[in-house]
């Protein structure tokens, strides 16, 4: 497992309100799969009190997860109203500090405001626009130094090869300290196979696990990646690299 506080790994190994809520009047979702972390927040709100009774959520993706257990936590129990001014830099807080991963908590207070405005019947608030990065990391080959510069000419298929066997190199000793590990199978195209074994191959270990690798490879090869779980036999191969 990569680095992470310890409020976010309690609340990852131990969520809070996970699942569905029977009878939700408000329900609120924020991301996407395809982005590897998506949100989806219920709530069951007291028609007459308008004080939120229940919350649950589903979401993918570790650190998704631990924002969500920790929302519902903090909007129980409060009045809609008081449940509007919740921010990102409370379910921010509340975690420890995400870091790089702040989006979590804003994807978990959008997914709030959205179920909020559905039980109150008006349009939820525009999502803030994702500001763009100025510069990409590029991983350097194994020994060397690795600069940040912009992106300006596309890796060749070899470069990303490199690029994707040196950041799954590079994770696997944080993976192997918390009884885990990781193999890359296989790159087709934007989809990277990798074989999960240990602690990280169970299911909500593998969500956080693929979430930070699929993150810290698209960071490096400086477009969209999405890493998913294949079987065993990890026999590595690098086919059809690049766009």
């Amino acid at each position: 497992m990569l680095d992470y506080t310890d409020q976010l790994r309690e609340h990852f190994f131990n969520p809070r309100n996970a699942g569905v809520l029977e009878a939700a009047n408000a329900v609120g979702e924020a991301g996407s799969l395809a982005e590897g972390n998506a949100i989806r927040l219920m709530l069951r709100i007291d028609a007459a009190t308008r004080i939120v009774e229940a919350a649950r959520f589903q979401a993918f993706g570790g650190p998704a997860i631990a924002a969500c257990s920790v929302l519902t936590q903090l909007v129980e129990g409060r009045s809609v109203e008081a449940a509007q001014r919740l921010t990102e830099a409370d379910i921010d807080a509340a975690l420890g500090g995400l870091g790089e991963r702040r989006h979590c908590a804003d994807l978990g207070q959008q997914a709030l405001q959205a179920a909020l405005a559905q039980f109150l019947g008006v349009d939820p608030p525009a999502p803030k626009p994702v500001a763009p990065a100025e510069e990409v990391k590029i991983l350097a080959p194994k020994h060397e130094s690795r600069p940040k510069v912009a992106r300006e000419v596309p890796l060749s298929p070899a470069e990303e090869a490199e690029v994707i066997a040196a950041v799954i190199e590079a994770v696997r000793p944080n993976l192997r300290a918390d009884g885990g590990d990781v193999t890359l199978l296989c790159v087709e195209g934007s989809i990277v196979r990798v074989h999960l074994t240990g602690n990280c191959s169970g299911c909500q270990l593998a969500a956080l696990t693929l979430g930070g690798l699929q993150k810290r490879l698209a960071d490096a090869l400086g477009r969209p990646i999405r890493v998913v779980p294949g079987a065993a036999a990890p026999l590595v191969s690098i086919a059809g690299v690049g766009r």
